[in-house]
């Protein structure tokens, strides 16, 4: 990396009046940052020197897209998504003049201001590519952190290129001249898309699954605003309404003075209805104000200055005069004159005009023909043509916008250009991909559904990772989570896993079709209140239609979800398990041996795990083992967490010695897949014997987030999404969060030897009892007893006891609630201190179970017809009918029954809050002790007055 003065250089690939060039050197712009090691000059240096900035009159807003258009050379570029390369397209000749190959997944493609570089985002292949625009070559290849995105040049100074990194949540600036990322800006998470102003200093993010715009000063590299996005209120299931989600990118005004976005509104109804549930919208930023535009209710002319919804800005007639129903708006383009918009609609494939002054929609190119799933467009320079791609039938679409005016129409003109010369992509693949992102009715009935407006990738956005994490926000809590605590797909057998097994192993049948089947149904609108059949296709015995569809979508579950049900993802292959544990303790003794005596290093051989295992191979069916097929699908999901690095192996079987979460099972994380948890982690191969310091220090960057813990100390019920686990929701909606993080509590610094308590204490007195660490327990005990404060007052029939949750940054109890056992209890005491009464326990006997009236914490699933699952059965539970927990920094009341005539003798009353980490019904079932209970700890005790 090198440092070098900006040359201000009186020409440019489009010639400048000189006063320009002379107005343009008075900028100044940031210089970049130079390494620790100076850089070399000429070491992989693209240009000897940069490129001259542009002259106000000739800078123009850009947004991040799949296609470019090049005023230059008169063609279009075009990224080709999971082809891996990179077309340009002679549009007049209406082909394609060269394919390039460049990467893995090239998502987004961008045109240097000066004509000279184009870039490519690789999202697979963690790199841009840089392609020179007059010989076609590539010429670097830059490795960016971890899934990049999307790329939008400097608008003023071509040397500048800006990507953005979804997972780290950053921008990373790019200078051309060498290639290297010379400065990078956190942004939030995963952002998605990004434009540039021609008339201000300005970089706009949008975030896929996040409701805001993140402004960046491009003077100081810095955050200068936040703008969030409401809410749309709820007024009827029919009426769009929701949070908003599902942000592609954005777009600047031609006057540079609001923003456009595209995105969805998921609403909080259940189940799922075609109807009810996702709504497109647009919404706009006023980006002087620095807000979100609102609408003038009484504007005389009807003007929509804010929103777009649909019904209401988005209000067209269908050739049969009813209402014109579109499905995820994933793209805005503004004309250069700036009367006209126009906008994708990815998912029912159609292409809406609207007139930009009176924010609403005037027309529309429905069931764009030749396209499969369009993902992104562009004008060209002067507002004449629009550009398309297609991202699953790999082609361009070109339309004549009539001039840009709103009176004039918008046309398509020529045939579909095929953009690749072989799509790369297995066929049943790609027909499960298009199934999967398509919501367009017009191209007719699937069998398993009787109507199409809603796909699964209108919820899921780009697949099964990166985004769910937003269902779990917009959707929990459920309405009456006593009834149903389910928030996803309502029926499931088998939670999608038979599917997925049998599309690995080409066995598949009618029962493995029927959990896609029955998702597919929700997706139609054809499910009812319960989830039962109301018309159509019986998932039990479907058509071969549907049984093709759904091993079509299977074959995109197994692509996204290897592990399926766990969500943990093995890059670069099996582990090298030779680097682990013992291996790492040679250097590392005292983390070795504090690693040793933790809960983590057992975490595979608990009794309690094991059980519930058991438990569901009794109700799923089958054995253990890799290839076991539908029975061993439970142990994959509780193996992602409790023993990982062997399940990247390819190992779920759990029960032998000297397994849990190991040293790699942490170290070889390299990002966060937020999915919503289920080890939604993805861990890389990694060779620790080479730059063995340099891969731990960069791996500290993902562990020390509660992110990482929460990958694991979160869990839902796949399909259903019943949450089972809850911890980190429960740290976000914290007072601790994000300043206090989980590893400050859990892994505080031993002494002054600078090295972390690699125990991780927690609270599981029960597991380090098991395992023989007494200093664990006492460290856990420690903490337990830190946790919450209790005050009690006298009231009719007994005592209230007020629980107050000051010392944890998460839900009390946390973590597998239904098995938690804590209570509070009355103890009577004579002038002595003797024990004379107790109330509201289990009584003399200790190991007593609690009587069913008991003032207890935790929480309660059950089945449908209501029955409590003492066994952890979640794959049986669709309701939670008791759920009473202390969050962070609050407090619960629990009223404890105590008889208004006391022992003789009696002097004083405490309340005591006791605490068991396995509950004793459940610790009797999977012990087979029939008097049997976990260690009991008494976290808090005070004196009623």
């Amino acid at each position: 990396m090198r440092a070098a003065p900006l040359l201000c250089l009186g020409f440019l690939v489009v010639a400048l009046p000189a006063a320009a060039v002379v107005a343009a050197c008075t900028e100044s712009f940031p210089q970049p940052v130079v390494g620790d090691d100076g850089g070399s000059p000429d070491a992989g240096e693209l240009e000897s020197t940069p490129p001259a900035i542009v002259a106000p009159a000739r800078r123009v807003n850009a947004s991040s897209a799949p296609v470019a258009f090049d005023p230059i050379r008169g063609g279009v570029w075009t990224a080709n998504g999971d082809v891996g390369t990179i077309s340009y397209v002679d549009p007049a000749a209406r082909k394609v003049v060269q394919e390039i190959h460049v990467g893995q997944d090239v998502r987004s493609i961008a045109l240097s201001p000066d004509g000279t570089w184009v870039a490519a985002v690789d999202r697979a292949g963690a790199a841009v590519a840089f392609v020179d625009a007059r010989t076609r070559a590539v010429r670097a290849t830059l490795p960016v952190g971890s899934s990049p995105r999307a790329c939008v040049w400097d608008s003023a100074n071509p040397r500048w290129l800006y990507v953005v990194e979804e997972n780290a949540g950053v921008v990373d600036v790019i200078d051309r001249t060498v290639p290297s990322v010379v400065d990078t800006i956190a942004v939030g998470r995963i952002p998605s898309g990004v434009s540039v102003s021609g008339t201000r200093r300005e970089l706009y993010v949008s975030h896929r699954i996040d409701a805001d715009l993140t402004i960046v000063d491009l003077h100081e590299r810095s955050i200068a605003a936040e703008i969030p996005l409401a809410d749309e209120p709820f007024s009827g299931v029919k009426i769009p309404n929701g949070k908003p989600m599902g942000f592609e990118t954005v777009a600047v005004t031609a006057d540079g003075q609001r923003a456009w976005t595209p995105h969805e509104l998921l609403a909080s109804t259940h189940p799922f209805q075609f109807d009810e549930t996702l709504f497109p919208a647009i919404s706009v930023f006023d980006l002087n104000a620095r807000i979100e535009q609102q609408t003038d209710p009484n504007s005389p002319d009807g003007t929509i200055a804010g929103r777009k919804n649909l019904f209401d800005a988005i209000a067209i007639q269908d050739t049969n005069g009813q209402p014109a129903v579109f499905s995820q708006l994933c793209a805005v383009a503004m004309h250069p004159a700036g009367d006209e918009a126009w906008a994708l609609a990815c998912g029912s494939e159609d292409l809406l005009s609207f007139d930009v002054d009176h924010g609403t929609a005037i027309d529309a190119i429905r069931n764009l023909q030749g396209c499969d799933h369009p993902a992104g467009m562009t004008l060209d320079d002067v507002g004449a043509r629009i550009f398309v791609v297609c991202d699953q039938s790999k082609t361009l679409l070109t339309f004549d916008t009539g001039g840009g005016n709103p009176a004039g129409n918008t046309t398509e003109y020529g045939t579909p250009i095929p953009l690749v010369a072989k799509d790369t992509v297995d066929p049943q693949l790609r027909a499960g991909l298009t199934l999967f992102f398509r919501a367009n009715p017009n191209k007719g009935a699937l069998p398993t559904t009787g109507n199409d407006w809603m796909s699964c990738g209108g919820c899921h956005l780009d697949g099964f990772v990166s985004t769910n994490q937003r269902l779990f926000e917009a959707l929990l809590p459920p309405p009456n989570p006593a009834l149903d605590a389910e928030i996803g797909h309502i029926g499931l057998t088998d939670n999608f896993s038979n599917a997925v097994y049998a599309s690995r192993s080409n066995g598949f049948d009618v029962h493995a079709a029927h959990d896609i089947v029955v998702a597919l149904r929700d997706q139609g609108g054809l499910a009812d209140l319960r989830g039962t059949m109301s018309s159509g296709v019986d998932p039990s015995n479907p058509p071969d239609g549907s049984v093709t569809m759904a091993q079509q979508l299977a074959l995109v579950i197994a692509r996204d979800l290897p592990g399926q049900p766990t969500w943990l993802q093995a890059a670069g292959g099996a582990p090298e398990t030779s680097y682990d544990g013992a291996w790492c303790g040679q250097c590392h003794a005292q983390e070795y041996a504090a690693w040793s005596q933790s809960v983590h290093a057992h975490s595979a051989q608990d009794p309690m795990l094991l059980h519930c295992v058991q438990v569901e191979r009794g109700i799923i069916g089958g054995d253990a083992g890799a290839d076991a097929g539908a029975g061993a699908h439970y142990t994959q999901l509780c193996a992602g967490c409790h023993d990982p690095v062997t399940a990247r192996t390819g190992d779920y079987s759990l029960p032998q010695p000297g397994r849990g979460v190991t040293c790699l099972g942490c170290h070889d994380v390299t990002r966060e897949i937020r999915a919503g948890g289920n080890a939604d982690l993805e861990a890389t191969k990694h060779d620790w014997t080479q730059e063995h310091a340099a891969s731990a220090k960069a791996s500290l960057a993902t562990l020390t987030q509660p992110e990482f813990c929460g990958g694991c100390h979160t869990q839902f019920v796949p399909g259903s999404g019943l949450i089972a686990i809850g911890t980190l929701p429960e740290y976000r909606a914290s007072p601790y969060s994000p300043s206090t993080r989980c590893v400050d509590c859990h892994m505080p610094q031993m002494g002054q030897s600078g090295v972390f308590d690699h125990r991780l204490p927690g609270g599981n007195v029960y597991l380090s009892n098991y395992i023989g660490s007494p200093d664990l327990t006492k460290a856990q005990i420690g903490n337990l007893t830190h946790v919450v404060t209790l005050a009690a007052r006298k009231v009719g029939g007994g005592v209230l006891v007020t629980i107050t949750n000051g010392g944890a940054g998460h839900s009390f109890p946390t973590g597998v609630t239904d098995i938690r056992e804590p209570w509070v209890e009355v103890q009577a005491y004579d002038g002595s201190g003797r024990l004379v009464g107790e109330y509201g326990g289990p009584g003399a006997n200790s190991t007593d179970l609690l009587p069913p009236a008991a003032a207890r914490l935790g929480t309660d699933i059950a089945q449908a017809d209501g029955t409590i699952l003492l066994q952890h059965e979640l794959s049986l539970a669709t309701r939670v009918p008791y759920d009473v927990r202390v969050p962070a920094g609050e407090s619960q009341s629990l009223f404890v029954p105590v008889p208004p005539s006391l022992p003789a003798g009696t002097a004083s009353l405490d309340a005591v809050l006791y605490y068991r980490n396995v509950r004793t019904t459940y610790f009797r079932y999977a012990t087979g002790e029939s008097n049997g209970a976990a260690p009991t700890t008494e976290m808090a005790r005070v004196t009623v007055p």
